[in-house]
């Protein structure tokens, strides 16, 4: 039996976009054939990318990305199907905005590092299915670590592509594909993502001492090959190529996903592709003449400060400690000089905070970090921490509700200090911790517009939505 999965993607005006994921088992004879319909109407979809096999060593699970024109401008939703080869996949698309109202909000789901193993129960799922309808998302941005191709860590992978690409495409399937996974989230909204490293490995490019696999110079391209394949296959942004930038715009905000992860260099002289740079620029250039609010995607945060070389070579390299940190902070300080509000959004560091960057009092930046959806297990640390919880309970009646996760600390005193001294210094107003998603939320008002972030526990007993006021954006 053929299974097929549907997810939206964002589109261009009149247009719905979808990713399309075929599962055909072991039949090979008979290639997929999708008939599609949009509210009942048969239609012939563009192919942005033709159904392909996920990898190239034998694939039966196909992936693509189809537009569809829509005819009624006026109406709020599209309901999607697709059959192929016997089986059958809908989906209803609320169409996506070309500007942000002063009546309702304009919602965006904020998620990373989504470790599959741990999100026992479909407990992503079931919190997300508690949100009322009328408070979800327009728009999803998952912001690093969808996947962790290189775990468990004791598992010994295989150094060979055809074996690595199999195994990574059954880490996919399930996260994108099943209610354990991430499946619930992708159906809702137009999605768009920002890679890290675990879509490779720890640390990516670099040598990690606790994955052998990236030892030796041969065995990473072999990796880097197997995990590139599958990322295109279902996360890249069709017609756009892995690297690029992504820009999102509902008037006046306008979102730039930067992919610092899959074009990062070894000797550590960039983050971006070599064309990244500059397209970040003639963002800045185009968000100045057009009086928009900029909001910036990365999956490591801005706000960080350069790690020595002994912490880089073993857990992680932040961003200050590439060549190109300094171009990217200077072309931002270029849309704040313009009086133009930027929000950083970011990922990574298994916890919640949310940042002001002032400037003489000023805020200027705003930074927003939603992680982990469901913490990465680490062996040895895991362990150790649930038994100090079981100590605390014991003798002092302390109950932890997230023994595993760290606790969030203050935002370094200053943004980039050591490109811009200390010009701007840091103000953190609210830190979250645990397992959780967020939704960034915007309106106009006030000839700009306001903004509050929500933060959701994820929980087999979650506590109450935490509110975030951030005020206009000014």
């Amino acid at each position: 039996m053929t299974s097929l999965t549907l997810h939206a993607r964002v589109s261009s005006k009149n247009t719905i976009r979808v990713w399309l994921c075929v599962e055909s088992g072991n039949d090979e004879n008979s290639a997929p054939r999708p008939k599609w319909k949009i509210n009942g109407k048969a239609v012939t979809p563009v192919a942005l990318r033709p159904l392909a096999p996920s990898h190239k060593f034998g694939s039966t699970l196909l992936t693509g990305v189809f537009e569809i024109s829509v005819e009624d401008p006026q109406a709020n939703y599209d309901r999607v199907s697709v059959t192929a080869n016997g089986g059958t996949a809908e989906l209803s698309i609320r169409r996506f905005p070309e500007a942000i109202s002063t009546d309702t909000w304009f919602r965006i789901l904020l998620c990373s590092c989504f470790h599959q193993a741990e999100n026992r129960q479909a407990q992503v799922a079931r919190t997300y299915s508690n949100i009322p309808a009328s408070e979800r998302q327009d728009l999803s941005l998952f912001m690093g670590d969808q996947v962790y191709l290189d775990l468990p860590t004791l598992n010994n992978y295989p150094d060979d592509e055809a074996q690595l690409s199999e195994r990574f495409q059954h880490y996919y399937r399930t996260n994108w594909t099943s209610n354990l996974g991430l499946d619930a989230l992708l159906k809702t909204s137009p999605a768009v993502f920002c890679p890290d490293d675990h879509e490779y490995w720890n640390n990516f490019p670099h040598r990690s001492p606790i994955i052998q696999n990236s030892w030796k110079q041969d065995s990473r391209a072999r990796w880097k090959n197997a995990a590139d394949q599958l990322y295109d296959a279902f996360q890249c942004a069709t017609p756009a190529v892995r690297g690029d930038n992504i820009e999102v715009d509902v008037d006046p905000v306008s979102i730039i996903v930067l992919d610092q992860r899959s074009q990062r260099q070894e000797d550590r002289s960039a983050t971006l592709a070599p064309d990244g740079l500059p397209q970040l620029n003639d963002w800045v250039d185009r968000l100045i003449a057009e009086k928009k609010v900029g909001a910036v995607v990365t999956g490591q945060s801005l706000l960080d400060k350069p790690v020595g070389e002994y912490k880089g070579s073993v857990a992680d390299w932040m961003l200050p400690n590439y060549g190109d940190y300094e171009g990217i902070v200077k072309a931002l300080q270029r849309l704040s000089d313009a009086g133009r509000p930027v929000l950083l959004l970011t990922g990574d560091v298994h916890w919640g905070r949310v940042t002001r960057v002032k400037e003489a009092g000023r805020t200027k930046f705003i930074e927003i970090i939603c992680s982990p959806s469901s913490l990465v297990t680490t062996i040895g640390s895991d362990q150790l921490k649930n038994i100090g919880a079981g100590f605390r309970r014991f003798f002092k009646g302390e109950k932890s509700r997230w023994p595993r996760h760290s606790k969030p600390p203050d935002a370094e005193p200053f943004f980039a200090q050591q490109v811009f001294g200390k010009r701007y210094r840091t103000e953190t107003i609210y830190k979250h911790t645990g397992d959780q998603f967020a939704m960034l939320a915007l309106r106009k008002a006030a000839n700009t517009l306001e903004a509050k972030v929500t933060y959701y526990e994820i929980h087999k007993h979650p506590g109450k939505p935490r509110d975030v006021a951030l005020g206009l954006l000014r």
